[in-house]
């Protein structure tokens, strides 16, 4: 399909269609720009929620990408396919009764024994985890690490979208989070601040602010500042 190209534009396939749009745009601005009406998928467009993730080829590649629509900028000639939510193997539970649930790990996630170490999900983690290698610590025991390297994790799915054997190392690093969080003290006003806020111990207040106008809300915060 030929294109007479516009200066200061790029010629990308997006799901299949053709389409011109300025250069320096990321993916969904692509979209946008066209008047493609794309809500699904769409969440901070900072990177941080993981809602639009997508595969890409670069002009005259071998192999396949993985990014985020809002960061990744528009090339001539990519390749595009946006990812719809892709359904991970999730565990149901309940921290809060689980008694030692770090011992259970297994249990919600016995799938984590089944990792070959291949490297495709840390090759389509566009927050460049090394996704594989906290697989593996999960199974070694070694559940601080996995917590620390996993943090910057933003649960767009597409690790476990491309795991043969079907783990979900976002969820498993996700129950170790918690775990690890429910075995720890925490800090005696934080236990009280989480008890008033399950009584709803400032519940007054806030039906007094709900109820305030622009200007007494205004004012109101204006107190605090």
């Amino acid at each position: 399909m030929s294109i007479n190209k516009l200066k200061g534009s790029v010629t990308i396939k997006i799901e299949g269609r053709m389409i011109e749009v300025p250069e320096n745009m990321t993916v969904t601005e692509a979209l946008w720009n066209t008047g493609y009406d794309i809500t699904r998928g769409i969440g901070c467009l900072s990177g941080l929620c993981g809602a639009c993730s997508m595969v890409y080829r670069p002009k005259g590649a071998k192999r396949a990408k993985f990014g985020l629509g809002c960061q990744t900028v528009v090339q001539d000639g990519m390749d595009v396919i946006m990812v719809p939510f892709y359904p991970s193997k999730t565990a149901h539970y309940n921290i809060s009764e689980l008694d030692h649930p770090i011992e259970k790990l297994r249990d919600m996630y016995p799938e984590i024994d089944k990792c070959t170490q291949c490297g495709r999900c840390t090759y389509a983690c566009p927050e460049w985890i090394h996704v594989s290698d906290a697989v593996k610590k999960s199974e070694d025991g070694k559940y601080e690490e996995v917590s620390r390297m996993m943090k910057p994790c933003i649960m767009c799915d597409l690790c476990a979208a491309v795991c043969h054997e079907d783990i979900s190392p976002h969820f498993v690093a996700l129950y170790i989070q918690r775990a690890l969080a429910k075995e720890k003290l925490m800090p005696k006003r934080l236990i009280e601040r989480f008890l008033n806020i399950e009584a709803f111990f400032n519940e007054h207040e806030w039906q007094k602010i709900i109820s305030m106008s622009d200007k007494e809300l205004i004012k109101y915060c204006q107190n605090y500042e």
